[in-house]
């Protein structure tokens, strides 16, 4: 796993954007098409078949924290998603070049309106025997629809038929249980045979192949999910290529071969995932030889690593499609609708204000930050949309580093609010998870704007749980965020993240004049003009300073000289090359 191999993977995938507006996820889908299947899709033998192999093929990949889930509607951090990838898959998959390819489906046929997609399936088994039938489809989508079941990533779905209606619905007043199934039976999604799927948009979404490889959209037993401990130790039951054998909370997680996986049978006999509660404690077991990666390495120790002698030859940086960003409370209720409880005037949350959040960003020295939070790894991030992605816009950067800006803007700002300094506003609340390494960086940012206005800020920890909640219902002034792409296209990026409602809309950011520009970037087939909306629409909500982009991610990482044969991707979840578990393998050592 050597530098210039995963820069030599990443420089392709920039051409590959560049040159056809994006993967074939991007394009507006060819009527009938059963592209090149993922390695985990292929069928055939294990590729350590002739491999000089260690006896005991077990790898030890560390989780920093118990994951939040690991129920597939409901998930929406990475470490829950590093166990979903290995144990559940879905109707198609993003290979190691970021391209669409068929993994449960077999193929399929799009209507020449791009509005009719219709899956033939593979003859596949869940891990405890059963056949995986159109039906367990049917009853997955419409759950992750379902009001009652609210699921931070139900938005990816809002192009089917149905699906607006249900997303629109208010949590906090529900219809009744007979209305919501009403309903739900209109959902554009059904299965005229157990081999046959069928989804019906209501605009032909260009991306939405894309969709259907996310780990949100996997098949699922209805008499599996809504079992009592459906998700715990004995109990889980899986559609791709490993199954979870146990999971002791807070401790450690263990996944086996799913022997019922159809693809390419993996040469891991074992996974073990011990959970750790910080990312230090990781990075002592590495050296420890307790574990066989640390994903990211702790900023505190990279420059340690590579000038010590054994450690250098494992380390090395991935660049990744990921973006690290801060949260300003913008003051909508996560609904979409009305004002957040909490921020009913701009005086009582003053990053309600624009212009207060203008000053918050032009008070930070991005380059600066890096330097000092994240040993000087990654590139200054102004946009959301990242570099590679088709309507990434460079130019983007309307509140540059300018602290006589940002204080004239928060002069402007204070008179607005009604306060006469910002040394008089209560300290704004500043949340973050405890455990990952971003203590210094919130440290940074609060004194930053202390020293810049007299603001104050009470930083709080959390457990990450606990803050992933907290932060979506809008609880902080200012919050740690970060985002990794699902999928290469800059829909991913957008919407959801900053659209009215969104399941992921942490900054409680609303503007329709930003919705109605993703509406029409959603429809558009020709992918120039589609690049085009996502950039204007990323430059609204840059000009709105609706968030505080700070870094494009590149991952330092360190590697056991004994694994071998990962797949590394720029989309890479909690190690390298956890998207194709089911290709690595353990060298005699």
């Amino acid at each position: 796993m050597t530098q210039k191999r995963l820069l030599a993977l990443l420089g392709a995938f920039a051409i590959m954007a560049s040159a056809c507006g994006g993967s074939s996820a991007t394009q507006a889908p060819a009527e009938s098409q059963a592209p090149g299947e993922s390695p985990a899709a292929s069928g055939g033998e294990s590729p350590a078949a002739s491999a000089d192999l260690a006896a005991e093929q077990t790898i030890r990949w560390p989780l920093i924290q118990d994951p939040a889930t690991l129920d597939p509607n409901l998930a929406q951090d990475s470490q829950s998603t590093a166990v979903l990838v290995a144990v559940q898959r879905g109707l198609t998959y993003v290979d190691k070049d970021l391209k669409i390819v068929p993994e449960l489906a077999e193929s399929w046929d799009v209507s020449p309106d791009s509005k009719t997609l219709t899956f033939h399936l593979k003859d596949a088994k869940y891990s405890n025997g059963d056949p995986i039938v159109a039906g367990d489809y049917v009853f997955s989508w419409k759950r992750l629809l379902d009001p009652r079941n609210p699921a931070p990533y139900n938005y990816v779905l809002k192009e089917v038929e149905g699906a607006a209606d249900l997303l629109s619905i208010n949590p906090k007043k529900l219809p009744s249980d007979s209305e919501i199934d009403g309903m739900l039976d209109k959902v554009g999604v059904s299965a005229p045979d157990d081999k046959t799927f069928v989804v019906k948009l209501a605009i032909p979404a260009t991306y939405f192949l894309a969709v259907t490889g996310m780990w949100v959209t996997v098949p699922m037993q209805e008499k599996w999910i809504t079992s009592k401990g459906a998700t715990e130790t004995g109990n889980y039951v899986s559609s791709g290529p490993f199954n979870v054998e146990s999971w002791d909370h807070n401790a450690q997680i263990v996944l086996k071969p799913n022997p019922n996986w159809i693809g390419t049978k993996p040469t891991l006999t074992e996974i073990d995932m011990p959970i750790f509660a910080e990312l230090a404690d990781a990075q002592r077991a590495y050296e420890a030889d307790e574990v066989d990666s640390v994903y990211p390495v702790p900023d505190e120790d990279i420059n340690r690593i590579k000038n010590d002698p054994a450690f250098a030859d494992q380390y090395s940086e991935i660049p990744t499609l990921g973006i690290a960003q801060y949260d300003f409370n913008n003051g909508t209720d996560p609904s979409g609708k009305g004002k957040l409880a909490r921020c009913p005037d701009e005086h009582t949350c003053p990053t309600t204000n624009k212009n207060f959040r203008i000053a918050l960003t032009e008070a930070i020295d991005k380059q600066a930050f890096i330097d000092a939070t994240f040993s000087g790894i990654g590139q200054v991030a102004n946009s959301f949309i990242m570099p590679g992605l088709p309507g990434h816009d460079d130019s983007i950067n309307p509140y540059p580093f300018n602290l006589d800006d940002a204080k004239a803007k928060m002069t402007q700002a204070l008179q607005e609010i009604g306060y006469s300094s910002a040394a008089d506003i209560p300290a704004l609340k500043f949340g973050f998870n405890t455990g990952a390494g971003h203590e210094p960086r919130v440290a940074f940012l609060a004194e930053a704007w202390n020293q810049a206005f007299g603001l104050k800020t009470d930083q709080v920890g959390s457990e990450f749980s606990v803050f992933l909640t907290q932060r979506t219902a809008g609880e902080y002034d200012l919050a740690r965020d970060a985002w990794g792409a699902d999928y290469p296209h800059a829909n991913n990026q957008l919407d959801g993240n900053f659209t009215c409602g969104g399941g992921n809309n942490n900054s409680q950011y609303c503007n329709p004049a930003f919705d109605d520009i993703l509406k029409k970037a959603a429809v558009e087939q020709d992918p120039d003009k589609q690049a085009q909306l996502y950039a204007s629409a990323d430059k609204l909500l840059s000009e709105d300073a609706a968030y505080l982009p700070l870094l494009y991610r590149t991952f330092a990482t360190v590697v056991k000289p004994w694994v071998d044969g990962e797949q590394v991707t720029p989309i890479d979840h909690n190690n390298p090359g956890d998207e194709f578990p089911e290709t690595i393998r353990i060298l005699a050592h």
